[in-house]
């Protein structure tokens, strides 16, 4: 992914000019960092009105997301897409309401192209498979949406992210999980087979929200990088970093291990944006 300076701006005015100019209303400007994605990428999104005190709806891919103000007349945010997300055209609508009530919509499409992600087969030992219930899975998603539930408004990295972790990727994000024979869902992140007690470094800058033992991921680290940006790192032997803690990219958080449901050593490394998670690969360079 790219940052926000001024070569991505230039992109980004060029895809919004290229729409007919009066399919919008003069008082929305609105920037959008790609006009076509595969499954698992991210879209980044800036909407401007000179009008103070507008409230900004942002909607895509069936839900409503989070904006993050940039003073008084401008909003930012990052737009996930995953496995489960329609292929095909998909609108981004954005609404602003003006303080007088006057209501302003924009439209902007984009074109979500479908991923083929592969399979895996995995079968755990009784005592891996036995956290497998309903219950420690709830368990760990409310603590999860509890540590997550207020994240930093500002952008805190720069691109881009770091690969936390030196060694080859095992398996890979969007792979669909069959645990025991049973379908789980798409894998959420990408693992590193790597040996026990390799260090373990922050992407990039950010706000420490988890750092404790869960249930299913194991002993965890959970980094805010502002604007809906989290970064997590599973599995981990040993955690080196604190809640609340501010890291700098290539800050050490933690080992590998191989605690929660893993079948050896290695790291979970895993991106969402705004709740969505995405692949966090583009986003780094090797």
């Amino acid at each position: 992914m790219r940052p926000w300076h001024r070569p991505l701006i230039t992109a980004i005015v060029a895809i919004v000019c290229a729409a007919p100019a009066a399919a919008d209303p003069p008082s929305i400007a609105v920037q959008v960092s790609r006009s076509s994605i595969r499954q698992g990428d991210a879209i980044r999104l800036s909407v401007q009105t000179p009008v103070p005190g507008s409230r900004v709806t942002v909607r895509f891919a069936g839900r409503t997301w989070p904006v993050y103000p940039v003073g008084q007349s401008a909003w930012r945010t990052v737009l996930g897409t995953d496995p489960t997300t329609r292929p095909g055209s998909q609108p981004i609508t954005i609404e602003v309401l003006a303080a007088s009530g006057t209501r302003s919509a924009v439209r902007r499409d984009v074109r979500v192209v479908r991923v083929a992600f592969p399979s895996r087969r995995i079968t755990f030992e009784p005592a891996q498979e036995a956290l497998l219930t309903p219950e420690k899975v709830a368990q760990e998603r409310k603590r999860v949406e509890e540590a997550l539930r207020v994240l930093h408004p500002e952008q805190l990295w720069q691109d881009p992210l770091a690969v936390p972790i030196e060694g080859s990727t095992g398996s890979g994000y969007g792979v669909l999980s069959i645990y025991q024979g049973a379908v789980r869902g798409f894998h959420g992140g990408v693992d590193f087979p790597v040996p026990a007690g390799t260090p373990v470094r922050a992407a990039a800058d950010g706000i420490v929200r988890l750092a404790e033992a869960l249930p299913l991921s194991g002993n965890a680290v959970m980094i805010d990088h502002g604007l809906g940006v989290v970064t997590s790192y599973l599995h981990l032997s040993a955690i080196e970093a604190r809640a609340t803690q501010r890291v700098k990219k290539g800050d050490m958080i933690g080992r590998v291990g191989s605690t929660g449901l893993a079948t050896g050593p290695h790291l979970h490394w895993g991106l969402s944006v705004n709740g969505v998670r995405v692949d966090p690969m583009p986003w780094t360079i090797r």
